[in-house]
């Protein structure tokens, strides 16, 4: 995917620097805003191969963000992060720590009929979040903790009664209600953050777990096997956090349904037994008999400085009010190489987010500063875990009790125009109320997060944000195509998950068509105009899981 060198040489050329000394190239961009030649252009740019797959910590990071920086210049931006020493920059700098196996571990559970090893990557996968080189776990107990959730205002709390200091503990994935889809206070089959990966492994961590183990079953991971045996080579990346990662397990990690089958019928207990007994309120975990496990892992760690992009346009009235709008930056950069091709260039996932980004700035800019002040943040390290978000969660640049909303953009359609588009999250917040008059006014219609069991609300970076308190809204495109309708609109997104997504084919091609994209872009403006130049505040509906960061925030 080559691109016009003059034009990218432009482009790139300006120095690290990030203040407000930082040039603004109005010829750039001279295109309308918010057009599929303008929106191309830049995807073209920032997924280009000379970008190298826009990787933290790379030559393709560097480009980006200068590309960034520039591009929000020329869109008549400020930069919005104030340094200690009172100096203006674009970026909000993070530093990440990248942990890297050094050996091949083995799982070893041992019981009253012997030990028995499980192959990494095949029968399980582990890592740590502790910045030390060497985890030791010996004969640790195993405990299985059902669905290892403590939610206080639900009433459920899967370790009551047990202390699992020093130990192992077992968590099944999802939330207590996925199998039947009745409310049993986790929303049914729409998946909460309690059963995202993520929030078990925290909670694992606070309840002072040795180790933390998920087993994975297909259906309510909402994705197979292969998506996490394959993730065994190259560094883990996670923040730096204050107290090294102390408070996380030792280890975390998954094991196949196939070998947790295996260890409880060693136990002496029926997996899917205890399976249904963790779905209903009141369940207390369970000893695996006398199973223990084993594990070593030996980790380099390394440290790597990246940015979140941060511009901002200040507000006229009230700028200390802000609406934010956010993409991320990053991908995968360097990969397995395919028919020669080891560039991951990440056209859709998210140079068309990134793209975004600027063309809403422009936007904003051409048609006059708003009330409150709108901030466009190009968040690093997403591919990562969310970590450029969960940065800017713990070193938050606006207030957040004085942030309107957030608008986040994960890849944008590349399809042509749709008779609709798709909120995931759908039921969570008044933004729904917005979109969809914008979208009315556009013909349109909003329909709800088609697979809310999947969790997709809680896989991008507007989630720390929410959790915050911060309303958020984050669009899916939709797939009734005005050309061929919902079976070539759904067509066209098996093939991409099938064929392009995270492998080096995701690039820009002749079959794009941006039409679609643009007008979505159009409904994400009027959504962010109206909340920029009114007074509103808009509110988390009572039965959202964020709603009190927001009381506790003082704001509703």
């Amino acid at each position: 995917m080559k691109l016009r060198h003059a034009f990218l040489a432009a482009v790139i050329a300006v120095g690290a620097c990030a203040t407000t000394d930082t040039p603004a190239d109005d010829g750039m961009f001279a295109g309308a805003p918010l057009s599929s030649v303008s929106l191309l252009e830049n995807i073209r740019v920032l997924a280009s191969d000379e970008f190298e797959g826009r990787a933290p910590g790379t030559n393709g990071e560097r480009l980006t963000v200068e590309y960034l920086e520039r591009a929000f210049a020329a869109a008549g931006l400020e930069p919005g992060v104030t340094l200690p020493d009172g100096t203006r920059s674009w970026r909000q700098e993070a530093v990440l720590s990248a942990a890297t196996l050094l050996n091949t571990p083995t799982l070893t559970i041992a019981g009253a009929d012997g030990s028995r090893p499980y192959v990494y990557g095949e029968h399980f996968t582990a890592w740590t979040r502790r910045l030390q080189e060497n985890v030791d776990v010996s004969n640790a107990e195993l405990v299985f903790v059902g669905y290892g959730i403590n939610a206080p205002e639900l009433g459920w709390n899967d370790y009551e009664g047990v202390d699992v200091r020093g130990k192992i503990v077992v968590i099944l994935i999802n939330d207590p209600d996925f199998d039947t889809g009745d409310d049993r206070g986790f929303g049914g089959r729409a998946m909460t953050y309690y059963g995202r990966w993520t929030y078990k492994f925290e909670e694992a961590g606070r309840q002072g777990a040795a180790g933390a183990i998920i087993v994975h079953q297909t259906a309510p991971a909402s994705y197979p096997w292969p998506v996490i045996g394959s993730r065994v080579a190259g560094p883990r990346f996670d923040i730096v956090r204050a107290d090294r990662g102390a408070s996380r397990a030792g280890f975390e990690g998954w094991m196949q349904e196939a070998v947790a089958r295996e260890t409880f019928q060693r136990a002496g207990v029926d997996f899917d037994r205890l399976r249904a007994q963790a779905q209903t309120r009141g369940f207390r975990a369970v000893d695996l008999g006398s199973l223990t496990g084993s594990i070593a892992l030996q980790t380099r760690l390394e440290q790597t400085r990246t940015s979140n992009v941060v511009g901002v346009l200040p507000g006229r009235s009230r700028p200390n009010e802000t609406v934010i709008y956010s993409a991320h930056w990053d991908h995968l950069g360097r990969c397995a190489a395919i028919d020669g091709d080891d560039i991951c260039n990440g056209a859709l996932d998210n140079a068309t987010g990134t793209a975004a980004l600027i063309e809403l700035a422009r936007a904003f800019s051409a048609n006059g500063r708003p009330e409150r002040s709108v901030a466009f943040i190009a968040l690093t390290a997403e591919e990562q875990g969310l970590l450029g978000a969960l940065y800017y969660q713990q070193n938050p640049i606006f207030n957040p009790r004085d942030t309107v909303a957030a608008i986040n953009m994960d890849g944008i359609n590349n399809m042509g125009r749709t008779r609709d588009i798709e909120v995931v999250g759908f039921g969570k917040s008044e933004m729904d109320d917005l979109i969809t008059r914008a979208a009315q006014a556009q013909g349109r219609r909003v329909e709800p997060d088609s697979s809310p069991e999947a969790g997709y609300f809680y896989r991008s970076d507007h989630l720390h944000f929410a959790q915050l308190g911060i309303p958020v809204l984050y669009t899916s495109n939709g797939i009734d195509l005005v050309e061929g309708g919902v079976e070539r609109g759904s067509a066209l997104n098996a093939a991409y998950v099938a064929n392009d997504y995270h492998k080096p084919s995701d690039e820009v091609t002749d079959a794009w068509d941006m039409s679609g994209g643009v007008e979505d872009l159009q409904l994400l403006y009027t959504v962010g105009r109206e909340l920029a130049d009114n007074s509103s505040w808009p509110r988390w509906h009572e039965n959202a899981e964020f709603r009190g960061a927001r009381v506790a925030s003082g704001r509703e």
